[in-house]
């Protein structure tokens, strides 16, 4: 009998060892996990959600987006964003270029979404939803405001290099002795998008910041180039106008 208690006990506590080891298992894989969405490029606009997305101002919801989901967006106005995606799936969910009802909506295999309604897909998804429903963090104009407000006067290009990372900037050498990091406007209002935010370095000092939205930097002068696109330099950067006039000479280029 006494051999039997202990074993039973015996039994009991390796249970318990073995019930505790995989709560710690869970835990860390539940940590890593947390881990690597918090190191996640932010890239753009990142949904508060869930979100509804609406036909129009205060209309109907077309569909929903889950949280932290990455879409487009337009200018806020009116307390509202124009947002879309591009939903990859399959031709079974679609019925004459309607993307059914009561469908879960899937980007590169991962479910982002519910559609509420049949909704049209032209060149892709697209509603409106409250600015509430948009993380300002992850707007790329409130992202540069704040770094300089943490970095103050730093400009050197190992300075920048997170922010250009967290939002996969592109690379543009063809101007002589600057180097470029920008990213597109939203493919929402054009198909053929100029940028958006260009961070203009030279000899690895930023110098100038391009911009179509509104922007405001401390120790910086806005310059009005065409078709309703700025340029911002710094009261310290040597020959400014020569930077205007590059610019300029480019977004008239552009097609």
């Amino acid at each position: 009998m006494k051999k039997y208690i202990i074993l039973l006990v015996s039994f009991c506590l390796v249970s318990c060892i073995s019930e505790k080891k995989k709560e710690e298992e869970n835990s860390d894989s539940e940590e890593e996990i947390i881990i690597q969405k918090e190191t996640e490029p932010t890239i753009g606009e990142r949904i508060n959600g869930p979100a509804n997305v609406r036909d129009t101002i205060d209309g109907e919801i077309l569909f929903t987006l889950n949280d932290n989901v990455w879409v487009e967006s337009t200018l806020e106005e009116n307390d509202w964003n124009i947002i879309g995606i591009m939903p990859t799936n399959p031709k079974s969910d679609f019925v004459n270029n309607h993307l059914k009802k009561g469908v879960k909506i899937l980007v590169n295999g991962e479910v982002i979404g519910e559609t509420k309604k049949e909704v049209e897909v032209s060149m892709g998804l697209i509603g409106y939803t409250h600015k509430e429903n948009i993380k300002t963090n992850t707007v790329i104009e409130n992202a540069l405001m704040n770094h300089f407000e943490k970095q103050k006067a730093k400009r050197n290009l190992e300075d920048f290099k997170n922010f250009i990372t967290n939002f996969k900037l592109e690379q543009d050498d063809q101007f002589e002795g600057m180097n470029v990091y920008y990213n597109y406007e939203s493919w929402i209002d054009d198909p053929s998008p100029m940028i958006r935010i260009g961070l203009v370095f030279k000899n690895e000092k930023l110098i100038a910041i391009l911009h179509s939205r509104p922007l405001t930097i401390e120790g910086t002068k806005d310059h009005k180039l065409d078709y309703a696109f700025d340029c911002l330099t710094f009261t310290d950067t040597e020959n400014s106008d020569e930077i205007i006039k590059t610019f300029n000479q480019f977004v008239n280029s552009v097609d």
